[in-house]
């Protein structure tokens, strides 16, 4: 591994240095995690293990850049650096985070110049710079800090763009990172749990728009903003390929998603902004960075048996000119918790794409790597910053503020350095048609500088013409050249005409003829960027929603449509849902039913016409769901009386998406709607059975005699199918009504019924409920004595008889887990309080000192002591008491998140998250104490909530709670994840548990 070179002397003052600070923040932070220390910045560097032919410099170290969060390349190539020294403290007051500016005048891949641009910044977490000045984000506020004559001196105090950029629920996932697009937009993401209210200062709550977290963008020139797409968990890094498709990185598993405009994707978190998107786009990774029985890592044996993890972090889409080719147009995310680099190899799949996983293309041996994000520079050579740190992906808790570097990696021996003539000493004719047209990165900036120029007021009519004209000319000899080729050259043009305003309606209609999908795609788009396409155009987009063979160019037609008003989408909308083919590509059916969803507001009728005749299941289920909770249900009758007309797939999603629209309202029981016998006798003689089941269902909801005898009959029918017999069941449990005891008491007994037996018992009330669990306890699988426990811990009186029980022997004090006793502890009755105290434990609140209660537990979890436990025993700690709510190894629960791909090997990780799991918790996974009028207490997190009912998923189910039957709501200040966990074991299993839990794979377990 070859380094940089430099002097002996400051190798050896570097290497000290570090050595110095990593003691005294080890000796001033009693309490911090001990796992390691950094290596010094340069060994880190000549450290690194990269492919062959590879070389990693140190550009920067400590005390040079500290807490490095966020950087860009000025067109100069120097890196403008974001130190995020704040973090994770938040303050309205200015603080000291910094802008710093770092520059390689001698291209021998470390800095040798470095400039301090603005230190007065408090919580900065992304920085771009053009037009003049550098672009900021520094939540709540968006900043654009000026220089005008490019000294490196502001021009004055940074100008706030917009403010309410949420920074109020946790000290991560929040806005972050920027990036040019190629339609002339800055593009920043932004975390789901940390939601904005976003205005110019000053602005009313009713001039703000609320974003929840996503894909948003800001134009430079009309300082306009607004939502580009929405979802995913912690996204942090955006880039483009070279026909201008998108994709991001999200920090928490799954980790690389294909960004669309106006797409919803997961996880949903119960938000309005897609409340009636009903399903998300999910992640095009084919496979996870990481072990978990089904996907494994690929790599060398050494790799992974390190492991990968569910962290990620930046993102960059190689397109420059130094590294092999291999490597351009693929994917690079930092993987935090691998300590690596992962490398993805996404290729085309239908309208969008699937990720295969390639070799991991870097590991650090630096038990401190932590990368956050990298870019490719004008050179070719790769920039990475490492915020440096241990801990979990967060670092709440233990955050070193002294260190922090930048690594450098290039291939091959040849000097690099920067494209001549530099860009400030090019003609604008270079600029508009550089000469190094396959170096993006000088591309992408040529772009920008062009729209700098045209909004400064400089002429560009020559260019214009010439931008023009090469397109035809591309056109002509489009054939001659390789496919790529030609079209990427054509799309560049496209982009920089588009950004200087030189597309006239003529150009596009040009372009929407074009025999490239991408260039179509692309007019298309930037036809509707004004949101006021003209008829000529509207008309084409119908016509390519008809008969455009390409499921690319009607991605990016149902994107468009979303940004028109709604009378001028019925024709696209009808157009795009008729293609029966694209029901099985991952992005239209749900493209389209975005664009398709407001349009219930618009015209019923018409959309109930469109969605249930459309050829494609999804739309015709969610547009009946959508038209059956529109106007709480008062439409059901125009839904249900097209049912006799439909055919059997269209009977089966529409009756499918009326049961969904009743369950998400929580009406078990509508008015009958009109004409209702002759359709349930039309549907009793349909051909399929699932339509006939579908049916009884709704019948049920209608109190129809017939339907509620075959269900019950279906229900107790031991030699009918599982799945048969389950859907009956739950049917009627939702129903609810207390005649379900006695067929609910029946089931008990019933391994394939039992689990919803006892859930559904929680909801009625009977004398014998809480006997007839007891009695049964001993003989039920964990699975169902969990089940049996959080029935038992809903009511006072039942509770009372759980620890009863407890007392006598009858049922083993470990079967309650913690949520159990903090729910009996939320039931309110002092009695029962002072009683679980006694017979369980004590559910005190942590000592508030957490850093020497995590120090007490590391010494006592050694490695030695650890290595010594067993796994197995672990195991059975792990579903007794975790399995509820996580998964791992493909096994749990999924309230919360899976553990598979976290820091399991790292002991002051999971010490942190085991006892202070509210540290930084996000609203979203808060616990809600909900206790309803007939008397039953629940607790989870809500799921959604619309004007009619709540959706709350407590940790073995989800329910829907009526407003109506809510007496009384209470958000508690802490996570879902109870505090406490540990001291309810002893020292033995906190051991196997620890054994378990870092364990590289799975183990058989302990019977219990």
């Amino acid at each position: 591994m070859m380094i940089a070179p430099r002097t002996a002397a400051l190798c050896i003052s570097l290497l000290a240095l570090s050595a110095t600070l990593t003691t005294a923040a080890a000796a001033d932070k009693p309490g911090q995690p001990t796992v390691g220390q950094p290596l010094p910045p340069l060994e880190a560097a000549a450290t690194m293990q990269v492919p062959e032919g590879f070389k990693v410099t140190l550009f920067a170290g400590e005390p040079d850049v500290q807490q490095p969060i966020g950087f860009c390349i000025d067109d100069r190539g120097r890196l403008w650096v974001a130190e995020a020294y704040g973090y994770p403290d938040h303050s309205d007051q200015p603080g000291r985070d910094r802008i710093l500016i770092f520059e390689d005048t001698d291209n021998d891949g470390v800095h040798d110049k470095r400039t301090v641009f603005y230190d007065k910044l408090n919580y900065v977490t992304g920085i771009e710079v053009g037009f003049g000045g550098a672009w900021v984000m520094s939540p709540p506020y968006f900043y654009f800090i000026p220089d005008k004559n490019a000294d490196d001196v502001p021009d004055g105090e940074p100008e706030v763009l917009l403010d309410g950029f949420g920074n109020h629920a946790n000290s991560h996932n929040l806005a972050n990172g920027f990036a040019w697009g190629p339609d002339g937009w800055l593009y920043g993401t932004h975390g789901r749990t940390n939601w904005s209210m976003i205005g110019k200062p000053g602005a009313t709550d009713a001039e703000r728009q609320r974003f929840d977290g996503g894909i948003w963008r800001y134009h430079p020139v009309r300082h306009e903003w607004e939502p580009y797409a929405d979802g995913t968990t912690n996204p942090w890094g955006i880039d483009w390929n070279e026909y201008g498709e998108a994709f991001m990185s999200n920090c928490v598993n799954p980790h690389l998603f294909h960004v669309i405009q106006g797409a919803h994707y997961e996880p949903w978190r119960g938000r309005q902004s897609s409340q009636y998107a009903y399903d998300r786009i999910g992640s095009i990774a084919d496979h996870l960075h990481y072990v978990d029985g089904e996907h494994t890592v690929v790599g060398t044996d050494e790799i992974k048996s390190l492991g990968g993890g569910h962290a990620h972090c930046g993102m960059m889409i190689y397109q420059g000119t130094n590294w092999p080719e291999k490597y351009r147009n693929t994917v690079f995310i930092n993987n935090i918790h691998g300590k690596r680099i992962n490398n993805d190899l996404p290729e085309r799949k239908g309208s969008g794409y699937i990720a295969k996983h390639g070799d991991d293309f870097a590991l650090s041996k630096d038990p401190w790597f932590m990368g956050v994000t990298l870019q490719y520079g004008p050179d070719g050579g790769v920039f990475v910053i490492d915020w440096s740190d241990t801990g979990e992906c967060h670092s709440t808790t233990n955050t070193r503020k002294e260190t922090g570097r930048i690594f450098k990696i290039t291939y091959g021996d040849a000097p690099l350095k920067m494209p001549e003539p530099s860009l400030e000493q090019r003609t604008l004719q270079d600029i508009a048609f550089p000469p190094d047209a396959n170096n993006e990165w000088v591309r992408r900036h040529s772009r920008r500088l062009l729209q700098e120029f045209n909004a400064s007021g400089m002429p560009l009519e020559e260019i214009t013409t010439f931008l023009r004209s090469s397109l035809k000319a591309l056109t002509k000899r489009q054939n001659s050249l390789a496919s790529s080729e030609g079209v990427t050259s054509k799309l560049r043009s496209v982009w920089a005409l588009h950004n200087i305003d030189g597309i006239d309606e003529a150009l596009f209609q040009f372009l929407l003829e074009d025999e490239s999908e991408h260039i179509r795609a692309w007019a298309v788009r930037l036809q509707c960027e004004n949101q006021k396409p003209p008829a000529a155009a509207l008309a084409k987009f119908t016509d390519l929603a008809a008969n455009d063979p390409s499921p690319l160019v009607r991605r990016y037609l149902a994107s468009a449509l979303q940004r028109l008003p709604h009378q001028q989408r019925w024709p696209i909308a009808e157009a795009l849902v008729a293609h029966a083919k694209d029901a099985v590509d991952q992005n239209l059916p749900l493209l389209y039913w975005y664009a398709i969803e407001p349009l219930v507001t618009t015209d019923f009728t018409r959309f109930l016409d469109l969605g249930s005749r459309a050829n494609i299941p999804l739309i015709r289920h969610h547009a009946s769901r959508r038209a059956t909770e529109f106007e709480n249900a008062a439409q059901l009758s125009k839904i249900t009386s097209r049912l006799e007309a439909a055919n059997s797939e269209q009977r089966r999603d529409l009756l499918a998406g009326i049961l969904d629209g009743l369950d998400s309202l929580g009406i078990q029981n509508p008015d009958i709607v009109t004409d209702w016998n002759s359709t349930y006798a039309a549907l009793q003689k349909d051909p399929s059975n699932e339509v006939i089941e579908l049916a009884i269902r709704l019948a049920l909801r209608f109190n129809d005699p017939i339907a509620l005898k075959q269900l019950n009959d279906r229900a107790s029918d031991r030699s009918a199918s599982s799945d048969i017999r389950r859907s009956a069941l739950k049917a009627l449990i939702d129903k609810g009504g207390a005649d379900m005891a006695a067929l609910l008491f029946s089931l008990l007994d019933d391994p394939q019924a039992r689990d919803l037996a006892i859930r559904g018992l929680a909801r009625i009330e009977h004398p014998d409920i809480a006997k007839s669990l007891i009695k049964r306890h001993p003989s039920f699988d964990a699975s169902s004595r969990r089940d049996a426990v959080q029935t038992l811990a809903s009511r006072p009186e039942w509770a009372t008889a759980l620890l009863d029980a407890v007392d006598a022997g009858t049922i083993d004090k470990s079967d309650i887990n913690a949520f159990a006793a903090r729910q009996m502890q939320s039931l309110g009755d002092q009695e029962l309080t002072a009683r679980l105290q006694k017979t369980w434990g004590d559910l005190r609140k942590p000592s508030k000192d957490k850093a020497r209660t995590i120090e007490a537990y590391r010494k006592k979890l050694t490695p030695e002591s650890i290595a010594a436990a067993d796994p197995r025993a672990g195991r059975t700690v792990f579903q007794n008491l975790c399995a509820s709510c996580h998964k791992m190894f493909g096994e749990g629960g999924e309230v919360g998140p899976e553990i598979t791909g976290s820091q399991r090997t790292n002991i002051d990780y999971l010490l942190e998250n085991l006892i202070d799991p509210s540290a930084a918790v996000a609203k979203d996974f808060q616990l809600v104490i909900v206790e309803t009028t007939g008397g039953r207490t629940l607790s989870g997190f809500i799921r959604s909530e619309n004007d009619s009912a709540l959706t709350l998923q407590s940790i073995n189910e989800q329910v829907v709670v009526p407003l109506a039957d809510i007496k009384k709501r209470t958000l508690a200040a802490v996570s879902i994840m109870p505090e406490g966990l540990l001291q309810t074991m002893t020292t033995t299993q906190i051991h196997d548990l620890f054994a378990y839990l870092s364990n590289p794979g799975q183990v058989e377990p302990t019977e219990k």
